[in-house]
């Protein structure tokens, strides 16, 4: 189990999701030759990110906000550190390989990705990081994924304009609308913690159960664009896989409790996103 936390608190567990994510991009837009750097740089940025956002100002949360997650950094956060300034060490090596307009490009997804966890927008009152928006925290992370994941490696390859033809738009609300579905739930799992820092989410706003109903009606959208576009190509190995994790994906959702462990959240809804991953990968 030690093992186990430390993969997933650490952040390579998701680093290592979005990877394979971005790498299932390659099989779906045909003709696209796989680029390795293109690749790595989406776990690299990942792991950076990921836990830049999770050790900003740990030291400040009060202790009633503080979860497995963050007890663990607490204790292993200067090793943390050390990896984090490995990653952006070798992204800086690899730079070369992209364009000028492939890095501005990337600014926006990096300028939002920062923002999420520094405040950037003023009220009366502060300044507000993004995750205050009221009800934005899962839109936002959806958002930025998506198009870390498949817009990055289209656009690499070719350019932004690519990604707004009707083949590419309707890959971006397909992986959009299953990504949110597989975020809200950890709105749930944060549900006590956001309460006690004052912040407005599906969960805490709408309630949990609420919460609940809509990341079962994303699944449920998202299976319907996902098995329409299979059919059409005739990929219908995949569509049955898909409808399979379909069914793993509701029986998580229903199965949330509010005292399931911050584990039971990570291996079922990012397994999930692992599993839509090499499923395109394999069958796509």
């Amino acid at each position: 189990m030690a093992l186990i936390r430390g993969v997933v608190y650490s952040n390579f567990f998701v680093a290592l999701i979005l990877t394979l994510l971005a790498s299932s991009t390659y099989t779906i837009v045909a003709g696209m030759p796989i680029k390795w750097y293109v690749i790595l740089s989406v776990f690299l940025g990942s792991f950076a990110l990921y836990n830049f956002h999770r050790l900003y100002k740990i030291d400040h949360i009060p202790e009633i906000q503080l979860g497995d997650r963050h007890r663990w950094m607490l204790r292993c956060g200067k090793w943390i550190k050390y990896s984090m300034a490995i990653c952006i060490f070798a992204a800086m090596i690899i730079l070369p390989n992209y364009t000028a307009n492939d890095i501005v490009w990337l600014v926006p997804a990096a300028m939002v990705s920062v923002s999420y966890t520094i405040p950037v927008v003023p009220t009366d009152s502060k300044w507000w990081r993004l995750r205050d928006i009221p009800l934005a925290k899962p839109l936002i992370i959806s958002l930025v994924v998506t198009y870390l994941t498949l817009c990055f490696p289209i656009f690499e390859q070719y350019d932004i304009h690519e990604i707004f033809t009707r083949s590419r738009m309707t890959l971006f609300i397909e992986r959009f609308v299953f990504l949110l579905s597989v975020t809200i739930p950890f709105e749930m799992r944060d549900i006590k913690s956001d309460q006690d820092a004052g912040l407005s989410t599906l969960a805490t706003y709408l309630g949990f159960d609420f919460a609940k109903k809509i990341a079962l009606s994303g699944l449920v959208l998202w299976i319907g664009l996902f098995v329409t576009r299979l059919v059409l190509i005739e990929n219908y190995l995949l569509a049955i896989v898909g409808v399979l994790i379909f069914i793993l994906g509701l029986f998580g959702v229903v199965q949330i409790r509010k005292n399931r462990s911050e584990l039971y959240f990570v291996i079922v809804f990012e397994g999930l996103i692992a599993l839509y991953a090499i499923a395109i990968l394999l069958f796509g």
